[in-house]
């Protein structure tokens, strides 16, 4: 019973190696050394695929991170209330 335990585990790791894998390779956050490093770590270190992919994490602000979407104040309020207002996106 012990190896049906320690086979999920294995075999989950693997399926987070692949996919970490692939989302290291189609990211522009590395250089061509640093994708082969951070591809070797990924394989030959244990549950480092999670560190490496909290790195990778989207960090593009949303439109509840715009500091100008919410401030009247702000120069660009103007243009996007003239932007929506003639029917436009901004």
């Amino acid at each position: 019973m012990l190896w049906l335990g320690v086979s999920l585990v294995a075999l989950s790791l693997g399926i987070a190696n692949v996919r970490g894998t692939a989302r290291i390779r189609r990211s522009s956050f590395y250089e061509r050394g640093q994708l082969l490093a951070q591809t070797v770590l990924i394989w030959t270190v244990p549950g480092s695929v999670f560190a490496v992919l909290s790195v990778l994490e989207d960090k593009r602000p949303g439109p509840d991170d715009d500091p100008t979407a919410r401030n009247p104040e702000s120069p660009n309020s103007a243009a996007v209330s003239a932007g929506s207002a003639s029917g436009h996106a901004p």
